[in-house]
């Protein structure tokens, strides 16, 4: 995983301020790096933006989010009144974080796939024979609201994991191949528990 952000030198401590988006602009991609190596210059889109920005005394900070049309992050700006980032702050992920908090059940659902993926991982590991796991999917989808588990996505989602050689979701049934690692790992478990 690679992150863009500040790194504080010998930092005794990080502090963080509440800001609320209340504005969110995308802008073109080049426009998006000059403000980012260019902090200090006037923005027709911060003049436009900057009276739409309550000012409150609860110590939020209301700002305006710049998104990367063609990228992920973004740059939060507390103009304060001017029409350049007086304050400001590089956000990774930041189309990601604004998408989540627009639509909580989508967050629920990815914890949701997040959490089966695990068990299901677990359940492979654990329960394979000779480095196989076959399953209906029928124990784990009861957990699931009707026609919610998306069993194409938890297939994709379980071959990106490293326990995995292989994982297929055909004719209502999931198979996997599980990594020799952790083949030997299972096989491990079993003779540590049957001393």
């Amino acid at each position: 995983m690679i992150i863009e952000t500040p790194l504080y030198y010998k930092a005794t401590d990080l502090q963080s301020e509440r800001c609320q988006v209340d504005e969110v602009v995308t802008l073109g991609h080049w426009q998006f790096e000059y403000l980012k190596n260019c902090t200090l210059d006037d923005f027709d889109f911060i003049e436009k933006l900057r009276d739409k920005l309550p000012v409150t005394n609860d110590n939020t900070r209301h700002c305006v989010m710049a998104l990367d049309e063609t990228g992920d992050d973004g740059i939060l700006i507390d103009p304060q009144g001017y029409n350049y980032p007086r304050y400001s702050a590089y956000i990774p992920n930041a189309k990601q974080m604004l998408q989540m908090e627009q639509y909580p059940s989508l967050q629920a659902f990815n914890r949701d796939m997040m959490d089966t993926v695990e068990e299901v991982t677990q359940l492979a590991v654990n329960s394979q024979q000779d480095g196989e796991f076959h399953s209906d999917l029928s124990d784990i989808e009861n957990g699931f609201q009707p026609n919610v588990l998306d069993k194409i996505l938890l297939s994709d989602m379980l071959n990106d994991r490293p326990e995995f050689k292989s994982v297929e979701y055909a004719d209502g049934e999931l198979n996997a191949v599980i990594a020799d690692e952790y083949c030997d790992e299972a096989i491990g478990e079993e003779s540590g528990m049957s001393m």
